[in-house]
């Protein structure tokens, strides 16, 4: 057969895409674990879209809530022409019947034990509707993934495009409105040392991104891979949780091995908030002494906050731009709480009947759309104050004196480029973004953002 992989992209108008990209890493695992006698093409909709006049037999596509339109035009067209389509990803895995009205096939759970049965039952004609994992997938023995099948990533912009190797999957923390621990499993679990040393070996780059959704929390594990990374001379990017700057050793040996910034999920400045947030109420160092921890090893920090939660007061917008500029991070992700499905926030709001469109990602809603009915302010303040703390945080002048909270010695030439570009295009991306509409906040008394 003639299978195609594909990781759709958004195109829309009223959604500016992230100017940081990866390879990612799950199309070519499943190509590393596709039976031999096929023939495999790769498709990642962020560097090209995809060419529907393409002879395949079987096409496979990954899907997130947010990309889900997407995925189902995508499926609808092949399905049009007669091709067999498999969905799979957190999307299709708590909403296997949705995604089955645009698929032939749905895989619930994760895919690598699955797969090859799935290509065999395609190939005979015998595909089943749903493919259930039964168990989460054992990371140990995976073979290296076949990114030899994707089309040459070049950076176009500031930085080049990184690799991603995963190291880990699951998360213990299990909070409200993240779905990782249900969809992934909330054991975490770290695949042998020696085999992502081997894998980060064969990548022809020396630039990384580990996509683990918590990096580091096998604190024994992480030492060592990152000990024996260090000869590796690669430069590398991750996402974490704040946790990791509680131990200096941990941080020492992430430097020498390479690393050069880190997405941390702050989420709130409020306390009451924390607490409710599994991964950070029991921090053992506050915010602040994490940060200068960070910056002490020259990280660059991109610190991610949610907005909306119900312990959260309009106060929090001023409080978060003090600890930004107060701390000096170098770039700073704002988000609207969004209700994700399959998460016990989705569910816990829709019970309560606050949810604005009880099935929204069919709707195609920007980014950032408020979607449900807030508790601790009212919805105007949650969104002109979200308005009003991009702006601050992205003025010019903002951007320029958390440069300097970082010692400029710590930072390369290449962070100082990274730094300007990331700043300077997430601030045009997120001005842009001001001007959607807020239809649900309007009916609850509010305008547009303004």
């Amino acid at each position: 057969m003639k299978i195609k992989l594909i990781a759709p992209h958004d195109f829309s108008e009223s959604t500016l895409a992230s100017p940081f990209k990866l390879q990612r890493v799950n199309l070519p695992l499943l190509a590393a674990l596709t039976p031999p006698g096929h023939t495999i093409t790769l498709v990642e909709e962020a560097f090209a879209p995809d060419d529907i006049n393409e002879e395949v037999d079987l096409v496979g596509i990954t899907v997130l809530t947010e990309l889900c339109l997407r995925a189902y035009q995508i499926g609808d067209a092949y399905r049009r022409k007669g091709v067999k389509v498999v969905m799979g990803g957190i999307h299709p895995t708590v909403l296997p019947e949705e995604a089955l009205e645009h698929a032939d096939a749905v895989v619930v759970g994760e895919a690598e034990g699955l797969w090859p049965h799935l290509v065999a039952d395609a190939a005979s004609g015998q595909l089943q509707r749903i493919y259930r994992a039964g168990t989460t997938t054992c990371l140990q023995g995976l073979p290296i993934p076949r990114r030899e099948l994707f089309a040459e990533a070049k950076g176009k912009g500031y930085i080049p495009v990184p690799i991603g190797v995963e190291t880990s999957r699951g998360c213990p923390n299990d909070c409200e409105f993240c779905c990782i621990g249900q969809t992934l499993g909330q054991k975490y679990r770290v695949r042998p040392v020696a085999e992502v040393i081997a894998e980060i070996e064969a990548i022809d780059s020396p630039h990384l991104f580990f996509v683990d959704d918590a990096l580091g929390l096998d604190r024994k594990a992480a030492k060592q891979l990152f000990t024996e990374m260090i000869p590796l001379r690669r430069r590398w990017l991750a996402q974490g949780t704040v946790s990791l700057a509680e131990d200096p050793e941990l941080l020492a040996l992430m430097k020498r091995a390479g690393c050069l910034g880190l997405l941390i999920g702050f989420e709130s400045v409020q306390s009451e908030t924390q607490h409710e947030v599994n991964k950070i109420k029991n921090l053992k160092i506050d915010f602040y002494e994490a940060m200068h921890r960070f910056h002490a090893e020259g990280f660059g920090i991109l610190g991610c906050f949610v907005f909306g939660f119900d312990f959260e007061n309009k106060d929090v917008f001023e409080q978060t731009l003090e600890f930004v500029m107060k701390s000096r991070m170098d770039c700073v992700q704002l988000r609207i709480l969004t209700p994700y499905p399959g998460t016990r926030l989705y569910t816990r709001l829709l019970q309560e009947g606050r949810l604005f469109d009880r099935d929204w990602w069919l709707k195609g809603y920007p980014p950032d759309t408020l979607l449900y009915q807030p508790t601790g302010m009212t919805a105007d303040e949650l969104v002109n104050g979200f308005a009003r703390l991009n702006r601050q945080a992205y003025s010019i002048g903002a951007i320029t004196k958390r440069f300097f909270g970082m010692s400029p010695w710590k930072r390369t030439l290449f962070g100082c480029q990274v730094y300007a570009g990331l700043n300077l295009s997430t601030r045009k991306r997120y001005f842009k973004a001001l001007n959607n509409p807020q239809p649900f906040a309007a009916a609850s008394g509010s305008a547009e953002m303004r």
